[in-house]
């Protein structure tokens, strides 16, 4: 009586000696089925590849920026901060995971205190690649942080939790976030 690993490797070999004979009889239906089989696995690959891209910012839509307490907050699509940092000639941007403490502090005092915001923030959710997020803008993910640019180039930024009395400074400091140079004569976009 064959053991389990021997028959599964007799298979297997059986199974290549057939292959071998097939590609003999036939070597150019076996290329061809080998290109189909290599074209076929990359087109699979190419739409995994794409679909979780996809998915990724289905699940920030749903989980995320459906809600969001005030229309002031603009979200960022997922992957695409550096081109819409780079093609807004100004910009400031919230940069934090969409959890914890500060997180939920900000978002009351903004539905609390939305008619002091005097313009529109753009909000990059930290859920994918925080090393790499927290690497290209030199921050910690586990912080909230606002970061003003200009054409592309970081101007001004503030951690919330560095804000001494953050409930009645976080408003204003976040107004003046765009007022890195007052002699400046370009303002925020929004």
């Amino acid at each position: 009586m064959k053991t389990t690993s021997q028959k599964i490797g007799s298979s297997l070999q059986d199974a290549w000696y057939n292959f071998e004979d097939a590609v003999y009889r036939n070597p150019k239906k076996a290329i061809l089925y080998a290109i189909g089989g290599l074209v076929t696995v990359s087109l699979l690959t190419l739409a995994m590849i794409a679909a979780n891209a996809r998915i990724r910012q289905t699940q920030i839509s749903t989980l995320v920026v459906d809600h969001l307490p005030v229309d002031k907050i603009i979200p960022i699509t997922y992957g695409k901060e550096d081109k819409t940092i780079e093609d807004k000639q100004a910009i400031s941007v919230m940069f934090t995971r969409p959890q914890g403490k500060a997180y939920h502090e900000i978002m009351a005092q903004l539905e609390e205190k939305s008619q002091e915001l005097n313009r529109k923030f753009y909000y990059y959710p930290i859920v994918y690649d925080a090393t790499e997020i927290g690497n290209t803008y030199k921050l910690n993910p586990d912080e909230v942080t606002f970061v003003f640019f200009e054409k592309g180039v970081e101007k001004n930024r503030f951690v919330f939790d560095s804000l001494e009395d953050a409930d009645i400074n976080f408003i204003p400091e976040l107004n003046r976030l765009p007022m890195w140079n007052i002699g400046g004569s370009d303002s925020e976009e929004e």
